[in-house]
């Protein structure tokens, strides 16, 4: 497959992608429930393994795979058993099988959209080469952890207190999520970046050296539009979503509207800011490696 046709490929997936993300906040949604906690994992899970196998290769992203898997996987089972590092919660059984207490489909989730965060780290930095130098070890880990984190706080209470897809224990202050869960997912998705950049500080990423430039700014900017396309349910819920009371499990009553209309906002200059940084950096970019 040529690179240009891996890239139209890649963006008739983004925008369908976000066109289901704003279907999420219609009506229709109730009606889809069976199907949308998988479309909203599997896609990303393919988007990623399409994208980064042409930017790093396939060896380099079963490892990161492998790593985002075992990280995420331990941590959660950690969690749930003690309440470090994210508090106290559990799952219920809408996200399907589960492995351990764990469900399936929570260790690619946190794949798809790490190797999203982590190409968006390396945009707002303005590393666009494949050196394993002392910003990549160490500056592009944190800054991944931080954009990462930046989709968790729209994310987390939609899916928990909205569609009880894991329920916390004592409820939270941030509608019904508590604050340890954020520095939970900071702690996780950091260890996973910092596991990740040293591997690669040893293991160079394969590249295919017949990417011309064009291409290759076209793959940078795709990784951006699927973190749109991600960002989109947010603003689309405050805009679309019924107002409805929502309890949580310490009997805390939310309106639905006031929750998603401050996750919109929250959504608009956390992962929106990112996005238009992101997009401005390889616009002005000079020669793509």
């Amino acid at each position: 497959m040529t690179d240009s046709s891996r890239n139209r490929i890649l963006w008739a997936i983004t925008v369908l992608f976000g066109l289901f993300a704003v279907l999420k906040a219609t009506p229709l949604a109730p009606s889809l429930m069976a199907i949308i906690p998988a479309i909203s994992i599997i896609v990303p899970t393919v988007f990623a393994f399409m994208h980064g196998s042409r930017r790093l290769g396939w060896p380099t992203m079963l490892v990161f795979f492998g790593i985002a898997f075992v990280v995420s996987w331990c941590l959660e089972s950690l969690s749930i058993a003690t309440g470090f590092p994210f508090g106290h919660y559990h799952y219920t059984d809408r996200l399907g099988p589960k492995l351990g207490t764990v469900p399936l489909l929570i260790m690619p989730a946190y794949f798809a959209m790490c190797y999203v965060s982590w190409n968006l780290a390396h945009i707002v930095l303005n590393k666009f080469d494949h050196r394993a130098d002392a910003l990549q070890r160490f500056a592009v880990p944190v800054i991944a952890a931080f954009i990462m984190v930046m989709w968790d706080l729209s994310m987390d209470p939609s899916r928990a207190t909205m569609s009880q897809a894991w329920i916390w224990r004592d409820g939270g202050s941030y509608f019904g999520v508590p604050f340890v869960n954020f520095m939970g997912w900071f702690l996780t998705v950091y260890l996973i970046f910092q596991i990740l950049a040293l591997v690669l500080a040893r293991q160079q990423p394969q590249r295919d050296p017949s990417t011309n430039g064009d291409d290759r700014r076209q793959t940078w900017h795709l990784n951006t539009a699927f973190y749109f396309a991600t960002f989109v349910e947010f603003p689309a819920m405050a805009w679309l979503a019924a107002d409805r009371p929502l309890a949580d499990a310490a009997n805390v009553v939310w309106s639905s509207r006031a929750m998603f209309e401050s996750l919109g906002l929250v959504a608009i200059f956390t992962m929106g800011f990112v996005c238009c940084l992101a997009a401005f950096s390889v616009r002005q970019a000079g020669p793509l490696r």
